[in-house]
């Protein structure tokens, strides 16, 4: 699989959707729903539903975020919203405003 990327002076708003790893380095507004991981650079800016695999976020998200596996929060980072996630990371010297709701997978919940 390839990466796509959004680059850093690029804006979408709307559905982003599919298969490959996507990488944000510009700015997506909408829903973002990836089968891969997601990645948001430090540039990137993100006013979105995402649900992805892996989700890390280096720059920020705005909105609800769902990572099937894994959610990151690296340093500097900042995110807004609510996150549903098997595991999570938060950083030392990241932002997080929101709600974590931890789904361990027993069908519960």
């Amino acid at each position: 699989m390839a990466d796509t990327i959004i680059g850093t002076k690029t804006r979408v708003e709307g559905t982003v959707e599919g298969s490959d790893r996507l990488v944000v380095c510009g700015e997506v507004r909408g829903t973002v729903a990836m089968d891969g991981a997601v990645l948001v650079e430090r540039s990137g800016k993100v006013e979105a539903e995402v649900a992805a695999a892996e989700v890390a976020i280096a720059g920020t998200i705005t909105g609800r975020v769902t990572g099937t596996t894994r959610v990151e929060i690296l340093p500097a980072a900042r995110m807004i919203g609510d996150v549903r996630t098997a595991r999570i990371l938060i950083s030392d010297g990241a932002v997080f405003k929101g709600r974590v709701d931890m789904d361990l997978g027993d069908g519960e919940g």
